[in-house]
């Protein structure tokens, strides 16, 4: 099963990628994971993932596709149970970036949990994440967490 969203971004490529590989920047702006490890291909890291920072789960991935400015994916899990393959693509355009956030489910856990089901739960939070960043990226600078968390709702 393959989950695709894309989202246009006013900040020029190499932007988006800093905060892509700035794995400890992730808690400033990804509400369902943080990253503990190196922006290095096939290097190992650690994805902390929940909707809830102080219950996430760790799970083991490796980073199988570092194009500065280009791409950035994750491989985690096995062929068997449970595997994906997620993938940040970024393309320059005149006023920013577009952004492919792509993941390549497979195993059994994908086939017993069902296409009808996670699909629409997994692009839902794709897109959210991919709007967080979007946001976190056009914010002003001096703007912080706290800041953004009073601000009203509309």
């Amino acid at each position: 099963m393959i989950i695709e969203t894309s989202i246009e971004i006013s900040a020029p490529p190499m932007r988006v990628w800093r905060a892509l590989c700035d794995f400890p920047g992730y808690s400033s702006w990804n509400p369902y994971r943080e990253i503990r490890g190196v922006a290095m291909l096939g290097e190992k890291v650690t994805i902390l993932v929940g909707s809830d920072p102080e219950k996430r789960y760790p799970t083991r991935a490796v980073i199988c596709a570092l194009e500065p400015g280009v791409r950035l994916s994750f491989h985690t899990g096995n062929m068997l149970f449970s595997s994906a393959t997620e993938t940040f693509s970024l393309e320059s355009r005149r006023n920013g970036t577009v952004m492919h956030h792509t993941a390549d489910l497979a195993g059994l856990s994908t086939l017993l949990l069902g296409r009808r089901r996670l699909e629409p739960r997994l692009t839902k939070a794709y897109e959210r994440v991919d709007h967080a960043l979007a946001r976190y990226l056009t914010l002003p600078q001096s703007e912080t967490s706290s800041q953004k968390d009073r601000r009203p709702k509309r």
